[in-house]
């Protein structure tokens, strides 16, 4: 009788759920049945004490002004950015798998030591230090800054300015707009210049900062 009722107790729990469950006997020795696939703890959108005292705007802004001064990032930009990105949701979820208010995707977040990209200080935490390595990486070009934010450093050197692509592109104009300023085609990137000469002798005249083992570099203007 305890096997039958066991088996119909499955097929009960697995007829509500696709995901895998044991069984297993506590301590006591009652019968008991899990979710075998349950999500990792760091990555959990459960809330914490971290998260609970940002839940409100107000703490949520303190949190960004102190960020932004401790990495010298223009505090308008990093809300910008979050609006657009998350509309300040911390457990947003993208298609893509970006998570939290700045959406960090798995590799960015483990770039910077993040643990939990649902938890709030670690996300803005990240989001800001990356906004302030792209910004030193395009010399301070809003813009590419950006669009390398969007669709990846690489796309942005890649085309050598802002990529053809309509989400980035709208993004960089909506972001842009959010802080109160207009996209122009100057915008792109056609300043400064860069000579680069690489070790193969051929040389390229770019928009872009090259990294630093592309060769001898000149800047132009």
């Amino acid at each position: 009788m305890k096997f039958i009722w066991v088996l119909l107790l499955l097929v009960s729990v697995t007829a509500h759920a696709r995901e895998e469950v044991k069984i297993q006997y506590n301590p006591r020795g009652r019968i008991e049945i899990r979710n075998a696939l349950r999500r990792p703890a760091q990555e959990s959108p459960v809330q914490n004490s971290a998260t609970s005292t940002l839940s409100a705007g107000r703490d949520l802004s303190v949190k960004i002004r102190e960020l932004a001064a401790r990495y010298s990032v223009e505090e308008s930009l990093v809300h910008a950015v979050a609006r657009a990105e998350s509309a300040l949701n911390p457990y947003a979820v993208s298609p893509k798998g970006a998570v939290g208010i700045m959406q960090l995707m798995p590799d960015t977040a483990r770039l910077y030591g993040v643990k939990n990209r649902f938890n709030i200080n670690e996300n803005l935490e990240a989001g800001i230090r990356h906004l302030k390595y792209l910004n030193k990486r395009f010399n301070g070009n809003l813009a590419l800054v950006l669009a390398a934010y969007n669709a990846g450093e690489e796309a942005v050197r890649k085309h050598n300015g802002i990529p053809p692509f309509r989400e980035t592109q709208q993004y960089v104009r909506r972001v842009m707009r959010l802080m109160g300023r207009t996209f122009t085609a100057g915008s792109n990137g056609s300043s400064p210049l860069y000579k680069v000469i690489t070790s193969q002798g051929r040389i390229l005249i770019t928009n872009t900062p090259p990294p630093r083992n592309a060769g001898k570099v000149e800047r132009l203007k």
